[in-house]
């Protein structure tokens, strides 16, 4: 076989790549474990020990969840230098619209909602665009069941039920009374997932219920006169389960609107609504005015909700209007 000759640019990438592996040697691997600002919490990937570290201004943003290599400086601080290349990144928009990483590394997202404060759908609809789009398998979480009454049960069973339809897991669960907290246990083995969901909802709870007795958990309260959560959770921080698997506990979310969404994105997370308009008489039909649309057959027929048809149009015309 003919050796390969590499040009003047082939050998400079390979000497820089080179030089970067001699540089990067004393480097140690680490995990993002809670982020505040510009400092992040690390945990030591070979001795388990936290660090609190700096991030190197070159590196742009880091976010809970994220596989680094960092060093320990002479002034005893870390400093993180390399951030490992990310399987998912979450990302969603903050109170002035600028872009919030969430988490990254996620395969997972619980949206976990209850009886207070009041679950918003759109919200629901929302997140689980977010969450197919990483990917990441999304599972709606009804805490605080042990408030409920058969009657009041049922009726929430109805309120996710468009949801399980479309084939997504939900599970009922009390962090109070532990009821459901088991089955939690066996989706979360194997996987890094996220916590999300109004403030207020009990995801803080939850993770407590989870860890052993006496972790370091900050929990809070509803206003009894907003019936909205105070948000006791500040950054995204990550707990290593003691039933296997990783847990993010995310801030509450009055909305979860979603950084970048893409019409792609959208249908994945209208599954029904996609698979209806492969019968639509046009291939770029709109699903408003055309004939012969399927879609809205459906909705007639009942096999889509008019609930959630109008969600995923209101997004369309969200991204209508984002267009240049």
């Amino acid at each position: 076989m003919a050796k390969r000759h590499l040009n003047d640019q082939q050998r400079r990438n390979i000497e820089q790549r080179n030089a970067r592996e001699v540089d990067n040697e004393d480097l140690r691997p680490g995990l993002v474990v809670a982020h505040h600002g510009k400092q992040v919490m690390l945990e030591d990937s070979e001795s388990g020990e936290r660090h609190g570290c700096t991030v190197k201004q070159t590196l742009g943003a880091v976010a809970t969840g994220d596989r680094v290599r960092w060093r320990e400086n002479v002034d005893g601080r870390g400093s993180v230098e390399f951030v490992e290349p990310r399987r998912s990144l979450l990302i969603r928009p903050d109170t002035l619209g600028k872009p919030r990483l969430m988490a990254a590394n996620i395969d997972q997202v619980l949206i976990t909602i209850a009886p207070v404060p009041e679950p918003n759908a759109s919200v629901i609809d929302r997140a689980i665009v977010a969450a197919l789009d990483l990917p990441a398998e999304p599972i709606l979480l009804i805490n605080k069941a042990d408030m409920l009454n058969p009657a009041q049960r049922q009726v929430m069973r109805d309120f996710v039920a468009e949801w399980v339809a479309t084939g997504i897991v939900a599970l009922e669960v009390s962090a109070t009374t532990g009821e459901g907290v088991d089955v939690v246990q066996t989706h979360l083995q194997g996987h890094q997932s996220l916590f999300v969901g109004l403030s207020g909802v009990g995801k803080s709870s939850l993770v407590a219920a989870l860890m052993p007795v006496g972790s370091e958990i900050l929990i809070g309260k509803i206003s009894e006169h907003s019936q909205e959560g105070k948000h006791t959770t500040r950054t995204s921080t990550l707990y290593h389960l003691p039933s296997g698997g990783d847990v993010v506990d995310a801030p509450g979310v009055r909305d979860f609107g979603v950084w970048a969404m893409t019409v792609e994105a959208v249908r994945r997370g209208f599954g029904e609504i996609e698979n209806a308009a492969q019968h639509c008489r046009f291939s770029n039909c709109t699903h408003r005015a055309e004939p012969d649309c399927a879609v809205k057959q459906a909705v007639a027929q009942g096999t889509i909700t008019p609930r959630r048809y109008q969600s995923f149009l209101e997004m369309m015309d969200k991204l209508a209007d984002q267009s240049p």
